[in-house]
């Protein structure tokens, strides 16, 4: 006969491994990323921050 009921299966208790590994990232890479996400905030703080013509050129 079948059993109808939860069967007790032995859980998998190896180890998981991570969503990314850590050993795998690249300095050289991971700097250029960086030095890239830089100059976009930089260009945008700039452009943010330099004068438009909504307010008089003395204000």
């Amino acid at each position: 006969m079948f059993k109808v009921g939860k069967s007790n299966e032995i859980p998998d208790l190896r180890k998981k491994s991570p969503l990314f590994d850590i050993k795998a990232i690249d300095v050289q890479s991971c700097m250029v990323i960086l030095v890239i996400t830089g100059v976009i905030l930089f260009s945008i703080l700039c452009v943010a921050g330099a004068p438009n013509s909504n307010y008089p050129a003395g204000f």
